[in-house]
C-alpha cells in the first residue's frame, strides 16, 4: 500500500506542476484567443480552477483500477496455472511498474519547462516522447491514428519489461515467465 501511496502522491504533485506551472492562463489565453472574445475565455479559466481540483481526486481512484483490474488479470491467469500467490503480492507487483507510466509526464515537464518554454497549448498536446506519434507531423495523420500511434511508445515497452520483472522478484519466479505472463495479458 505504500508504494501505492507514493504512486499516487508523485502522479498529484506532477499534475499540479504542470497545472500550475506549465498550463499557465496566458498558454489558454494564446491558444482561445483566435477563437473566443475575452469574456469567454475568462468564464472558461474560471471554470477550470474552480473544479480542476477534482481531477486530484479522480486521478488516484482510476489509477486505483486500472491497477486492480491488471492484477485481478495477471493474479487469474497465474489461478489458472496453477501458482498460488497472494492478490496482495500481484497488486504490489503490479503497482511498482506503474512507475514507469510517470517517466513520459516527467519528461513532458522536463521539455517544456527548460528545453522549449515557449510552447503552445498545441505543442503541448501534441508531444508524447518516444512514441510513433512524434515521428510524424499530427496535422498529417487521420484523427483516427493519434491514439494508437501516441499508445506505440516506448514507455508502454519499458512498462511490459518493468511488470514483468516486479513480478519476477516479487513472486520469486523467473523473468521469462512473468513476461509470458504479461504479454498474453496486454
Amino acid at each position: 500500500m505504500k508504494y501505492f501511496l507514493v504512486l499516487i502522491l508523485i502522479g498529484i504533485v506532477l499534475g499540479v506542476f504542470i497545472d500550475v506551472f506549465l498550463l499557465s492562463d496566458e498558454v489558454f489565453y494564446f491558444h482561445l484567443t483566435e477563437k473566443y472574445s475575452n469574456t469567454r475565455i475568462e468564464k472558461m479559466l474560471d471554470f477550470r480552477g474552480k473544479w480542476l481540483w477534482v481531477t486530484y481526486f479522480i486521478s488516484p481512484a482510476v489509477t486505483f483500477f486500472k491497477i486492480l483490474l491488471l492484477a485481478s488479470l495477471i493474479y487469474l491467469g497465474l489461478y489458472l496455472s496453477n501458482l498460488k500467490y497472494s492478490f496482495s503480492d500481484v497488486f504490489k507487483a503490479c503497482v511498482i511498474a506503474e512507475f514507469v507510466l510517470l517517466l513520459p509526464i516527467l519528461i513532458k515537464i522536463i521539455w517544456f519547462e527548460w528545453i522549449d518554454p515557449s510552447f503552445t497549448l498545441e505543442d503541448f498536446k501534441s508531444f508524447y516522447p518516444l512514441s510513433m506519434f512524434s515521428l510524424f507531423d499530427p496535422e498529417l495523420l487521420e484523427k483516427w491514428f493519434h491514439y494508437p500511434f501516441k499508445a506505440l511508445n516506448v514507455f508502454e515497452i519499458g512498462y511490459w519489461f518493468a511488470l514483468a520483472g516486479s513480478l519476477s522478484v516479487v513472486l520469486h519466479l523467473g523473468f521469462k515467465e512473468m513476461l509470458k505472463v504479461v504479454v498474453c495479458q496486454s
